[in-house]
């Protein structure tokens, strides 16, 4: 089935009245000779050039040029858009009344219109050290191949463990999760944690996850015995990502 599904130019009359019964169904796109004037707030007006516009099914409207991520003009969501026929070109009036904005768009000679089916869901952001935490506890496989996960922010007289894994073995591992460069401070955490487990007994390894570590950190990283992965690595080292990810939106949620 087809993803866009083009509207015909032949006669603007029937174009503009197909774009009127159709413009709460899919996402309306149209590329050509454009002229916009915008009155509200203040007064615009933008000479003939090509460009694309695209009207949403939820009324916002956005008129973009070949540069730059804002677009040239734009309604939000809500406002009203209305297709009509000028002197045999195809209008374009959207507004709104709180406050009263309006957008006129005269497409001068029209390149294609398309009307596609496009999905509306919403982004997910993986940053946050809770955020790779989740990614950890998903995949305990990733930290030092750690057959489970025993818990995440674990109690200690010394605060809160990140993450705490097992490896087949039966040995504890340590997991200390930075979003930002990994300093001093979180190895010296980190070594707190694991001469708490060896006071008990416990045999135990340690290891910091972050996007990156400063020299002196990893020097004594490496004279502590502990392990430092990137986040990166972590991310790269989980097969499907695509489908953890989901899994830990649906966990949020």
């Amino acid at each position: 089935m087809a993803i866009c599904n083009e509207i015909s130019i032949d006669d603007c009359k029937e174009m503009a009245e197909k774009l009127n019964n159709v413009k709460k169904d899919g996402t309306v796109i149209i590329v050509g000779k454009i002229v916009v004037e915008y009155v509200g707030r203040a007064l615009s007006y933008a000479t003939e050039g090509n460009r694309i516009v695209l009207l949403k099914p939820d009324g916002s409207l956005l008129v973009h040029e070949s540069s730059g991520v804002e677009p040239l003009n734009w309604q939000p969501p809500k406002s009203i858009a209305l297709f009509s026929c000028i002197e045999n070109k195809l209008r374009i009036r959207s507004y709104r009344s709180n406050p009263h904005e309006e957008v006129v768009i005269d497409i001068i000679k029209i390149d294609f219109i398309k009307v596609c089916d496009i999905v509306a869901t919403r982004l997910i952001v993986i940053g946050r050290e809770s955020d790779i935490v989740n990614i950890i506890a998903l995949n305990p496989s990733t930290v030092l191949n750690a057959s489970m996960i025993v818990g995440t922010d674990v109690s200690t007289p010394y605060g809160k463990v990140d993450i705490l894994l097992k490896d087949e073995k039966g040995n504890l591992i340590v997991v200390e999760v930075k979003n930002e460069k990994a300093g001093i401070a979180a190895v010296l955490q980190l070594k707190r944690y694991l001469e708490y487990y060896a006071s008990r007994g416990i045999s135990v390894r340690g290891v910091i996850v972050a996007p990156s570590i400063t020299d002196e950190a990893m020097a004594m990283t490496i004279k502590e015995g502990f392990i430092y992965i990137s986040t990166e690595q972590i991310v790269s080292n989980v097969k499907n990502i695509r489908r953890d990810i989901y899994s830990y939106a649906k966990f949020k949620t």
